[in-house]
């Protein structure tokens, strides 16, 4: 019984001729049964979804750049001929050079500057799609001479910075366009072929062949997309969605990640070194954002720069128990700068704005601190929180009207630290945060008020009439109460909050 059940090959159980004649097959054209089975079994999946921004059933394949011509004709389907484009569509070559600074800091920001040579004609090219609008997707400029031309050079300013710009990469591109026609001479589909090769430092480090067919008029049918499927594929072909970008094409450096982060979301069980790198990633981002929109005509940028730079200043502030003090210093004194000098589109022209931009990219990139960065900011954060709130009652409680200038001085530092710091943990710790707002809202608008250091000196009033020196006196002097009631009002409402929250 199991030996009747084991028969193979036909009824006597014998092989038959087919199984004979498959093992006399050569290799080769196994393998080639087997990759027209692969197609067949791609033929029954769905067509993807059509990609934004792109014709409607427009395919891409990512094509050896060493293989032979796919066999595209299949009278079969109504695929009679694959003619060559003339014209404006004819084949041409593009020589192209990427322009960058050493370390590729446009590229990782995802900003190509090249120029490029078509049919003998030099030209400058700037394309920045993840920056859209605030930079243009293709912008061209006619080659007037050897330097970039400044209105360029000025778009990718912040992004540059201070780097000198030289060539990083040269591309050859052979392009060639084709029509694909039916048995009446109609275009059923346009296929384009690309050949580059890359080079860099005079070697050549990539070659890659890139064909974009797409339909015109009525399209392919589902046995002409098949067959053209099939025939890609039979020559080592990937059918892709997208291509490469030019950057995965470069490799390293290229491919690193860019000075300008991403904007990060803030979690409490992040690295709290990750943490404080998101706060200034964020606000760097936002600085760029601005900047590169006042560059563009935006009127109001420069108020959203300063305001990104102010807050970030008293971010830094708030978590500077965690950092270290010189770092956060340096930092804290570039912020200060930009907030009070930036009252013009000129400050964006200035080295020591594109110095602040260095640095806040290097503090995005490694901010230094003196606790544990590999412990959870939310934990981290929940512990600073609380001593910061215990060491403003230390100093809060205790302050009187007639207190010394240095206790006031001290008691503004530690509130506003505290300020900057909750508002800084919100995002982490919402209610923690919010209790430490409630403590230091309402007093810190009084302390605001507050004058402290020097007083100012008593009027000279030698050159004065009687009347003239008597209200100079009395201007002194009724001063000198406002700062007196102005320090006990935050006394009082210090007490009130205190009490308030306690109860």
């Amino acid at each position: 019984m199991a030996k009747a059940g084991a028969k193979k090959g036909g009824p006597d159980g014998r092989a038959g001729k087919g199984a004979k004649a498959a093992k006399g097959r050569p290799e080769r054209a196994r393998r080639r049964e087997r990759d027209r089975a692969d197609v067949e079994t791609e033929e029954l999946l769905p067509e993807p979804p059509t990609v934004p921004g792109r014709p409607p059933g427009q395919r891409l394949y990512d094509v050896p750049f060493s293989s032979p011509e796919p066999r595209l004709v299949n009278r079969d389907v109504g695929l009679h001929n694959v003619v060559a484009r003339a014209g404006h569509n004819a084949a041409y070559t593009i020589d192209v050079t990427l322009l960058d600074a050493p370390d590729h800091r446009l590229s990782r920001s995802g900003v190509l500057l090249a120029h490029r040579v078509l049919d003998g004609r030099g030209e400058w090219f700037l394309t920045a799609p993840d920056w859209q609008p605030l930079l243009p997707k293709d912008h061209i400029e006619p080659m007037g001479d050897a330097d970039l031309p400044e209105d360029l050079a000025a778009l990718v300013r912040p992004l540059r910075r201070r780097a000198t710009l030289g060539p990083v990469a040269a591309l050859h591109c052979d392009r060639r366009e084709f029509a694909l026609r039916d048995d009446a001479g109609t275009t059923l589909a346009l296929l384009r072929d690309d050949k580059v090769t890359v080079r860099r430092g005079g070697l050549t480090t990539a070659r890659y062949r890139e064909v974009m067919v797409t339909p015109v008029g009525r399209g392919l049918s589902a046995d002409q997309r098949s067959s053209v499927d099939r025939a890609f594929s039979l020559v080592g072909a990937n059918r892709v969605t997208r291509f490469p970008r030019l950057v995965a094409r470069l490799g390293a450096p290229a491919t690193g990640p860019s000075d300008i982060p991403d904007v990060q979301a803030l979690d409490a069980a992040m690295p709290f070194r990750r943490f404080v790198a998101a706060v200034v990633g964020n606000r760097l981002r936002e600085v760029v954002r601005s900047d590169l929109a006042l560059r563009g005509g935006d009127a109001y940028a420069l108020d959203r720069l300063v305001a990104e730079a102010r807050a970030l200043r008293g971010e830094l502030a708030g978590l500077a128990p965690t950092l270290d003090a010189a770092w956060e210093e340096d930092l804290h004194d570039d912020l200060d700068w930009l907030v009070g000098a930036a009252t013009g589109a000129a400050v964006l022209r200035t080295e020591r704005y594109l110095s602040v931009l260095e640095r806040l990219v290097s503090a995005a990139r490694s901010p230094q601190l003196v606790v544990d960065g590999s412990e959870p900011a939310g934990a981290l954060l929940a512990g600073v929180l609380e001593a910061e709130t215990r060491h403003l009652r230390e100093v809060a409680d205790p302050l009187r009207a007639d207190a010394p200038d240095t206790a006031w001085q001290e008691v503004r530092a530690v509130a506003g630290r505290l300020r900057g710091l909750a508002a800084t943990a919100s995002a982490v710790l919402p209610e923690q945060s919010a209790a430490a707002l409630a403590l230091v809202r309402k007093p810190g608008r009084v302390l605001d008020a507050v004058r402290v250091g020097e007083v100012p000196p008593p009027p000279d009033v030698s050159a004065m009439t009687p009347a003239e020196a008597f209200a100079a006196g009395r201007d002194h002097e009724r001063a000198r109460q406002r700062d007196q009631a102005a320090r006990q009002h935050f006394v009082e409402r210090w007490a009130k909050t205190v009490r308030r929250l306690a109860s």
